[in-house]
């Protein structure tokens, strides 16, 4: 190659390279994402935030927040404060500027953050649009949090986490959860004018079970049991004819009345 045209290429291929160089950096540093991006109908959204029953009391946290379409609405319509978490920088970046364009930032934030790596402790409501297994992933996180917490998700099922409610709105599924107290194992029961008894329960979500065990050992049917956030109830059926339990329940002690037959109360054992 003649020296002067290479002298004439020399600041031409070291330009490419810098080009090159930089694409690379760029498609190193962009995330690998676990679902893609895919925008939430908005016929789907306003079904998701009726089922997740939001208002101005609520914080939501959106999962796979993408252009922050959900946070946003819920913010606009029912005053909702909200956070969404995505892994891709650039939804984060057009999120912001949605919320800024429909006059909401002061109540919607976004982050760019792992979805796993997110404080959900002070979600009231969370809404997500993931593929199947992160949403098997995310069970035992969700599990976790406060009794009464709305789960809703778009498309998705939780496999054998019984749905509180499954609308399909312009052929896409949409799964509501509540997040129920964790009362699964033994507890002790006493009751004003009933004897008292030791209650077994397993529990999946807000499918639960239990036997009741009396001081005389005999095992009892414990029927119609139903948990759906702090509240509780059952029917334990004796010789004497069944009888009615309802009350409220932390996780560590239950109490509240027995249908035509006073009070009651139980404690973990």
């Amino acid at each position: 190659m003649p020296r002067t045209l290479l002298k004439w290429l020399r600041p031409a291929l070291a330009t490419l390279g810098m080009v090159l160089v930089s694409h690379s950096s760029s498609a190193q540093t962009r995330p690998s994402l676990d679902v893609p991006y895919i925008k939430t109908p908005p016929a789907v959204i306003e079904r998701m935030l009726e089922l997740g029953r939001v208002g101005p009391d609520d914080y939501l946290i959106d999962l796979g927040s993408g252009d922050g379409r959900i946070p946003i609405a819920a913010a606009r319509k029912h005053g909702t404060r909200g956070y969404g978490v995505d892994l891709d920088p650039e939804r984060t970046i057009e999120a912001r500027a949605a919320a800024e364009e429909q006059g909401v930032s002061d109540r919607v934030t976004f982050k760019t953050e792992n979805l796993f790596d997110t404080d959900l402790s002070q979600a009231t409501v969370i809404s997500m649009y993931l593929f199947p297994e992160i949403n098997l992933r995310l069970r035992p996180y969700l599990f976790k949090l406060k009794p009464g917490t709305r789960i809703v998700s778009h498309a998705f099922h939780m496999e054998d986490w019984t749905p509180e409610h499954h609308d399909v709105v312009d052929g896409n599924d949409v799964f509501m959860w509540t997040i129920p107290a964790d009362i699964e194992g033994l507890w002790q029961v006493t009751a004003t004018e009933r004897p008292g008894f030791v209650l077994r329960v397993w529990q999946q979500l807000n499918r639960v079970q239990a036997v009741a065990i009396t001081l005389d050992e005999r095992s009892v049917p414990v029927m119609n049991m139903r948990i759906s956030g702090t509240n509780i109830q059952f029917s334990v059926n004796t010789p004497n004819g069944p009888f009615r339990f309802q009350g409220t329940t932390d996780g560590k002690k239950m109490q509240g009345t027995i249908e035509g037959a006073g009070s009651w109360s139980a404690t973990r054992m």
